[in-house]
């Protein structure tokens, strides 16, 4: 995911509700993954040398669609994993309202490798969405 992704799903998301022909979203991956979560070097490199405020709003903008809109959307939505879903991946799987896993997902929070808590709203959208000793297998 990266800011110009964020910034799409967001227009592609309220496009998507206000058509009346649509009646579910079906959100999947483009080819192995479901998504990796954030592409760091690409999250950098669209930020890089932009004021401090621009990294904020690449920030709120992914949380807009990824929690914000998908966990209030006004239509059904499905999440279809069909490969990794890792890191920030796990907003807007858990933000939608069914989630379909392949039986080759693969989940996981890669932030617990480096010794630091999963960034953004993980943490909290993982607590309020499955148990609590489930949350803690991936968030720990």
């Amino acid at each position: 995911m990266s800011p110009t992704l964020n910034r799409e799903m967001g227009d592609v998301l309220e496009v998507l509700e206000q058509d009346a022909d649509v009646g579910v979203v079906v959100i999947t991956g483009d080819g192995s993954a479901w998504t990796a979560g954030m592409d760091l070097k690409e999250y950098f490199r669209e930020t890089d040398g932009l004021p401090e405020i621009a990294q904020e709003k690449a920030r709120r903008e992914a949380c807009k669609w990824q929690w914000q809109m998908l966990r209030f959307y006004n239509k059904p939505t499905i999440a279809m994993v069909n490969g990794w879903c890792f890191g920030g991946a796990f907003s807007p799987l858990v933000a939608c309202d069914l989630a379909i896993a392949a039986d080759e997902a693969v989940f996981g929070l890669s932030e617990i490798n480096w010794g630091i808590p999963p960034g953004n709203l993980v943490s909290k959208a993982m607590a309020d969405t499955v148990r609590h000793r489930q949350s803690l297998y991936y968030i720990k």
